[in-house]
C-alpha cells in the first residue's frame, strides 16, 4: 500500500522470515517517506516534545511515583491527539496558531535530542526518545548512539514567520 507521503514495499518474501513469525512478517512493510512526509514527522515530534515537557511540569506531583515519570500516561493521551491526522499544511497552520516557525520547532527538537544524548552519554544510558532514558534504542545509521539525528532547520523555512 502506498501513501501520499511515502512509498511502500511488502516484506512477505524476505529472508528475515527465519526470525519473525510468517504471519507477522506478511503484514510488515517498508515505508520511505517523501521529503514532506519526513518534515511532517519531525514537526509532529517537536510538538510531542513540547507537549511532554508541559504535561510533565503540570502534573509533576501526580506522575512522580509512576514508572518512567508517567510517560505512559502522557503517551496514551498523545496518541489520541488530533495532530496525528493533520497534513503537513495543517501542522504548519497549527504551528502558526501557536506562534512557532518550522525552524523554531526543529531547533527545539534538535536541542532536546542533543541534551538527551549528552545526558545519556554521561550516565551510560541510551534513550528511546520518550523522556525516560531507558528502553528500546533506534538508530538511523548515523553513528550517534541510537538517538534521533539532528536535522538542520535550514531544511525548513528559516525563522521567517508563516
Amino acid at each position: 500500500m502506498a501513501f501520499a507521503n511515502s512509498t511502500s514495499v511488502n516484506s512477505a518474501s524476505s529472508a528475515a522470515q527465519k526470525t519473525i513469525h510468517p504471519d507477522v512478517m506478511a503484514k510488515m512493510t517498508l515505508n520511505i517517506p517523501s521529503r514532506t512526509g519526513k518534515k511532517l514527522s519531525i514537526l509532529v515530534d517537536a510538538f510531542r516534545i513540547l507537549a511532554w515537557e508541559s504535561f510533565r511540569s503540570e502534573y509533576k506531583e501526580d506522575l512522580k511515583d509512576l514508572e518512567y515519570g508517567g510517560y505512559g500516561v502522557f503517551d496514551e493521551l498523545w496518541k489520541q491527539h488530533e495532530i496525528h491526522n493533520f497534513s503537513y499544511e495543517e501542522v504548519i497552520a497549527y504551528a502558526k496558531g501557536l506562534e512557532f516557525t518550522e525552524a523554531q520547532l526543529v531547533n527545539l527538537r534538535n536541542n532536546y535530542y542533543a541534551k538527551k544524548a549528552k545526558t545519556n552519554t554521561s550516565s551510560g544510558n541510551r534513550g528511546n526518545g520518550n523522556g525516560n532514558g531507558n528502553g528500546n534504542v533506534y538508530s538511523n545509521g548515523n553513528g550517534n548512539g541510537g538517538e534521533e539525528p539532528a536535522y538542520s532547520s535550514q531544511e525548513f523555512d528559516a525563522e521567517a514567520p508563516f
